[in-house]
């Protein structure tokens, strides 16, 4: 979210990240593609011939191969924290509202850590 705002993206376009298909307007062409892209990779979903045409239509191939990595590299980071169940503090939790389309995974009930 945090980046998300950073780069640019509504409050309103986070919210449907995670439709498919996309809200009809709501993203420009190049951001729609960057979002399906990186959509099906974090949900494992094959990369078929259409999405890559529709990223190919807007970025280079060095800017693809960049888009990938980014979309990789969060997901890894994401992965990490959600496996140590990294603690979000009280301002990030501010900031991210009720805009983040993905819930955060809740504790067992006996408030075990793991640790």
């Amino acid at each position: 979210m945090v980046l998300g705002r950073s780069a640019g993206i509504s409050d309103e376009q986070m919210a449907h990240v995670l439709d498919d298909p996309l809200p009809e307007g709501l993203f420009t062409p190049d951001q729609a593609a960057i979002v399906v892209f990186c959509r099906k990779s974090t949900l494992m979903q094959p990369i078929d011939d259409a999405t890559w045409a529709a990223l190919r239509e807007h970025f280079t191939v060095q800017q693809v191969l960049e888009i990938t990595f980014t979309c990789g590299l969060n997901q890894m980071i994401s992965r990490f924290h959600a496996a140590v169940r990294t603690d979000v503090d009280a301002e990030t939790m501010d900031q991210l509202g009720t805009s983040c389309p993905v819930r955060l995974p809740q504790l067992p009930a006996d408030g075990a850590d793991g640790g």
